[in-house]
C-alpha cells in the first residue's frame, strides 16, 4: 500500500532517514483515516505540486492548520499529526478556483519540515495504533455502534457507511469504525485535531461516546425547541386568524370587538364613572388604535403599558382624611421634643386646612441644619392627618423629565415621580414630601425647579400635566411640604411660592431630652439589646452632647449613642447577663478621647484675634478673624477662600478705619507703609456673606493699635463705611453656637433685637448679649477692657 512513499529521500542534507512527502494544508476540514475530503488550492505551485502527486500515484502529507484562517505556509503553523494521502482528482473550476479530491489513508507525525523549490516537505512517520480488543472494548463499540445509528437517525442527510454498519460486531474493525465515525461527525476544527492525535483505541472510542451522547442530546434539545417555537408561531398566527375573523363579524353584527383586560377594566371605570372626562376621550383612542393592531407589534405593549398606568391612577379616589388639632399635637409632641414655634406654625396650617375645603396658602418648607428633625416632621403631619405618605428625594435631581415624565415616543418611556408618587399612595389626596428641595440643579436636559413651579402652583396644579400620560391630572388635594438645609440655593421663584418654617436647631437639655426619649430607645432596640443590659447615665449623656459633638442636630449624637451599644451588643454575645452602665468616668472607653473639650482658643486675650460668628448649612459656628499688620508695600491681603461679598466687607472695614483714623489716634502712614493681612482660619471652607463686618473692624483696630482683645467675646454685625452695624440673618442659630463654644459675651446689631425674642431663655441666660448701632460702642468698650 506505502510502496510509492520516498522513503530515505535526501532533499536538502538534513532530511535522510524516515519517509518524506509533500504537504498539503486542509484548512477546511481536519484529514481522518478513511474519508474522502475535498480541499481548496489556493496557490498554483500547490496545483502543480498535486497533478504531479496524481500522475505519479505518489503520497502526500495533509496536515491541519493551527490558525484555520491563515495561508502562512511556515513550518510552525501546522498541527504535527496529520494523515497520509493519495490524490485522487484535481479540479480545475475557473469561477470557483481549484479542488483536490483526497483520500486519507492513514495517520502519521511530523518530525521535520524542509522548503525546496517552493514545496513544503515533512518528514513523517506513520502511527500505529493497536486496534487489539478486550471485552470491555468490545462492549463499547457496541454501544458505540447503537449511539452512532441513533446519531444517523437524528441526522438522515449525513451519509450512512452502511458497509460498516451492516458488519457483524465480532468481524469490524474497531480502528476503522472509530475513523468513520470522527471523519462523518461534524465537530469543530481543534476537536477534531485533537481527537486524531489519541494513540490508544479505548481512549478514541470513550471519547466518541461522549461526543455522539452531547450531539444526540443537543440535537433533541434543538427540535424540541424548534418544536414549541413552531407551535407557538401557529397558535399565534391562529389566534391573530380568528380575532380578525371575530372582528370582522363583530363589525358586522355592530357589537364590541374582543376586549384584553386592561380594555374590560376601562369600561368598567367609565360605567362607575372613576374616569375625568379628558382620560375617557384619551383611553377610548388608545383603545381604539389597540383594537387594529396586531398582539406582535411592537407598539402593542407600549399601549397596553400606557392603559395599565390610568387604570392604576387614583382620578377620584380620595383617602379618608381626620383633621382632630388635639390629636395632631399630641402626635408631634410625641414624635418630636422641642421646636415649639414650628409646632405652632403646623398647627395653624392645620386649622385653617379643617376650616377650607382646599387650602391654597403658600407651601409649607421646612429650613434648618442637617438632623433637625424635617423630614421626620413631614412623616408625623401625615400622621396626625391620616393621610398617605409620600417622599421624594430631590437631591441631585437634574432633569425636568424626572418631574415631568418622558414622551411615549421615547423608548423606555416613563411617567415622572409625581404620577408615580400618586399612582404608589393608591390616593389622589396623599402629603408629599419634597425632601432637600434646594439641592436640585439644571443642565441641558431642562430644568426641574421650572417644572416643580406648576407642581407647588394651588393656582395651576389642578391641571398638571405629566409628558407621558398626557392628561391632566388634579393635585389640588395633594398636600405639599418641603424640606431643605440652605434658603439661599432655593431657586427664587420656588420660594416665592413656599413659607419658610425654620428649624434652627436644639439646645442642650433638649437634646438630652430627645436621647433620653427616643435615640437611646431606639439604639438599644436596633442593636438587640435588652433594658437591663445597658444604662446610660444623665450625666453620661450630657457629656457625649457637651464633648463629643458639636452640631445643630442630633444626627452625630445618636451615632454615638449607636457606638456605645454596638460595644455593649459585643460584651452580650460572650455574657447574654451581663449589665453595662455607662457614665462620665467610664465614657471614654466606649466613645474615645473627648473630640471638644480644648476651649483654649475661647480664654485669654489675644491682638488682632476675634471671634465671629457665622452661619453654615449645618448650624452655627465659631469664625475667627485674624489680622498681621506687615511693613512694606501698602495692600489688603485676603485668605481663607472667601467670597465676594466677604472680601468687599473687609474693603468697607479698612475703608471705615482709614476715614476715622484721627478719630481712633491711627497714624495714617500705618496703612501707606505697611501691607494688612486679613486670614480666616480653616482656609478649605469657603465662607461668603456680610456678617463678618464688625468682626473684621475689630480684628484691624486691635492689630493697627495693639490691643488685646478677651477670647471669650464673640461678635456679629454687616459694616458699612461709615461704621453703622446693620441687621444679620441666623441670630438664633449664632448665638446656639456661641453658647456651644463657652462664649460669654455677643455683641448683636441693634436692628436685631426683636429676634431675641423667639429665641430660647436658657441661650439667652448664658450670654451676656449687647446690642450696638454702631461699630464705635464696640471699640470703646474694648479699649476700656484693655
Amino acid at each position: 500500500m506505502y510502496s510509492n512513499l520516498n522513503a530515505g529521500s535526501d532533499i536538502s542534507g538534513n532530511m535522510t532517514g524516515g519517509i518524506v512527502l509533500k504537504v498539503l494544508p486542509s484548512k477546511d476540514k481536519i484529514p481522518v483515516p478513511g474519508n474522502i475530503i475535498s480541499v481548496n488550492i489556493e496557490t498554483d505551485q500547490m496545483t502543480e505540486m498535486l497533478e504531479e502527486a496524481e500522475l505519479s500515484d505518489s503520497m502526500i502529507i495533509v496536515l491541519g492548520k493551527k490558525n484555520q484562517f491563515s495561508s502562512d505556509l511556515a513550518p510552525e503553523s501546522f498541527y504535527r499529526y496529520g494523515c497520509i494521502a493519495k490524490v485522487m482528482q484535481v479540479i480545475k473550476l475557473p469561477a470557483f478556483g481549484n479542488k483536490a479530491v483526497i483520500r486519507c489513508l492513514k495517520r502519521a507525525k511530523v518530525t521535520g519540515f524542509n522548503k525546496s523549490n517552493m514545496n513544503l516537505y515533512a518528514r513523517i512517520e506513520p502511527v500505529e495504533i493497536d486496534a487489539e480488543t478486550d471485552e470491555l472494548t468490545k462492549a463499547s463499540l457496541r454501544i458505540l455502534k447503537k449511539l452512532y445509528k441513533d446519531y444517523l437517525d437524528i441526522f438522515p442527510h449525513i451519509e450512512k457507511p452502511d458497509y460498516i454498519l451492516s458488519i457483524d460486531d465480532e468481524f469490524i474493525n474497531p480502528l476503522s469504525f472509530a475513523d468513520s465515525i470522527l471523519g462523518s461527525l461534524n465537530l469543530n476544527y481543534k476537536r477534531t485535531q485533537n481527537m486524531l492525535e489519541i494513540k490508544d483505541i479505548k481512549n478514541l472510542v470513550s471519547e466518541l461516546h461522549i461526543v455522539l451522547i452531547n450531539e444526540i442530546e443537543f440535537a433533541r434539545l434543538e427540535k424540541k425547541i424548534e418544536a414549541e417555537v413552531t407551535q407557538r408561531t401557529i397558535k399565534e398566527q391562529k389566534e391573530y386568524f380568528l380575532k380578525e375573523k371575530l372582528k370582522g363579524l363583530s363589525n358586522e353584527l355592530g357589537a364590541d370587538s374582543v376586549q384584553i383586560p386592561e380594555i374590560i377594566k376601562i369600561n368598567e371605570m367609565k360605567k362607575k364613572g372613576e374616569l375625568t372626562e379628558q382620560a375617557v376621550t384619551k383611553t377610548d383612542i388608545e383603545v381604539e388604535k389597540l383594537s387594529k393592531m396586531h398582539s406582535m407589534s411592537p407598539e402593542y405593549g407600549l399601549i397596553r403599558d400606557y392603559l395599565e398606568l390610568v387604570i392604576s391612577l387614583p382620578w377620584k379616589k380620595s383617602g379618608e382624611v381626620n383633621i382632630d388639632i388635639g390629636t395632631a399635637e399630641n402626635i408631634l409632641d410625641e414624635d418630636h421634643h422641642g421646636l415649639i414655634k414650628p409646632k405652632e406654625r403646623i398647627l395653624e396650617y392645620l386649622s385653617v386646612l379643617k376650616l377650607v375645603e382646599k387650602l391654597k396658602s403658600p407651601i409649607l418648607c421646612l429650613v434648618g441644619p442637617p438632623g433637625t428633625g424635617k423630614t421626620s416632621l413631614g412623616k408625623s403631619i401625615a400622621r396626625a392627618l391620616g393621610r398617605k405618605y409620600i417622599r421624594i428625594a430631590l437631591g441631585g435631581l437634574h432633569d425636568e423629565a424626572e418631574i415631568r415624565g418622558h414622551r411615549k415616543t421615547y423608548i423606555g418611556a416613563m411617567p415622572g415621580i409625581i404620577i408615580q408618587s400618586i399612582r404608589k399612595a393608591g390616593v389622589n389626596n396623599p402629603l408629599i414630601l419634597f425632601d432637600e428641595i434646594d439641592k436640585i440643579s439644571s443642565d441641558f436636559r431642562g430644568d426641574p425647579a421650572s417644572a416643580l413651579l406648576e407642581v407647588l402652583d394651588p393656582e395651576q396644579n389642578n391641571t398638571f400635566t405629566d409628558n407621558y400620560l398626557d392628561i391632566e391630572f388634579d393635585l389640588s388635594d395633594v398636600l405639599f411640604i418641603a424640606t431643605a438645609n440652605d434658603q439661599n440655593k432655593i431657586p427664587a421663584p420656588l420660594l416665592d411660592r413656599m413659607e419658610l418654617i425654620r428649624l434652627d436647631g436644639y439646645i442642650d437639655i433638649e437634646k438630652f431630652m430627645i436621647a433620653s426619649k427616643f435615640l437611646i430607645p431606639e439604639q438599644k432596640k436596633v442593636n438587640g439589646i435588652g433594658e437591663k443590659n445597658l444604662t446610660i447615665t444623665d450625666g453620661a449623656v450630657y457629656k457625649i452632647i457637651s464633648e463629643f459633638t458639636m452640631e445643630a442636630g442630633v444626627r452625630e449624637l445618636e451615632r454615638k449613642i449607636a457606638k456605645i451599644c454596638r460595644k455593649t451588643a459585643r460584651e452580650i454575645s460572650s455574657d447574654p447577663d451581663v449589665q453595662v452602665r455607662v457614665d462620665e468616668n467610664n465614657l471614654n472607653d466606649f466613645l474615645g478621647i473627648e473630640e471638644y473639650k480644648d476651649f483654649s482658643n475661647v480664654t485669654g486675650k489675644k491682638i488682632g484675634e476675634v471671634n465671629g460668628l457665622a452661619w453654615t448649612i449645618s448650624g452655627g459656628t465659631i469664625l475667627k478673624v485674624e489680622t498681621n499688620i506687615i511693613p512694606g508695600k501698602p495692600d489688603l491681603r485676603l485668605t481663607g477662600k472667601l467670597g465676594e461679598v466677604m472680601k468687599e466687607s473687609a474693603q468697607a472695614a479698612l475703608s471705615y478705619l482709614r476715614t476715622y483714623a484721627e478719630y481712633y489716634s491711627i497714624d495714617r502712614k500705618t496703612f501707606e507703609e505697611n501691607e494688612i493681612h486679613l486670614h480666616f482660619p480653616e482656609g478649605a471652607t469657603p465662607k461668603d456673606g456680610p456678617s463678618a463686618g464688625i468682626t473684621i473692624v475689630i480684628s484691624l483696630i486691635s492689630a493697627i493699635k495693639k490691643i488685646p482683645v478677651d477670647q471669650n467675646i464673640a461678635m456679629t454685625g454687616e459694616i458699612t463705611i461709615h461704621g453703622d452695624v446693620l441687621a444679620i440673618g441666623g441670630l438664633k442659630t449664632k448665638l446656639m453656637a456661641a453658647k456651644r463654644s463657652r462664649i460669654e459675651k455677643v455683641y448683636i446689631p441693634k436692628q436685631n433685637l426683636k429676634d431675641l425674642e423667639e429665641i430660647d431663655y436658657e441661650i439667652k441666660s448664658s450670654l451676656e448679649i449687647i446690642p450696638v448701632n454702631h461699630i464705635s460702642e464696640i471699640i470703646e468698650k474694648i479699649t476700656d477692657d484693655k
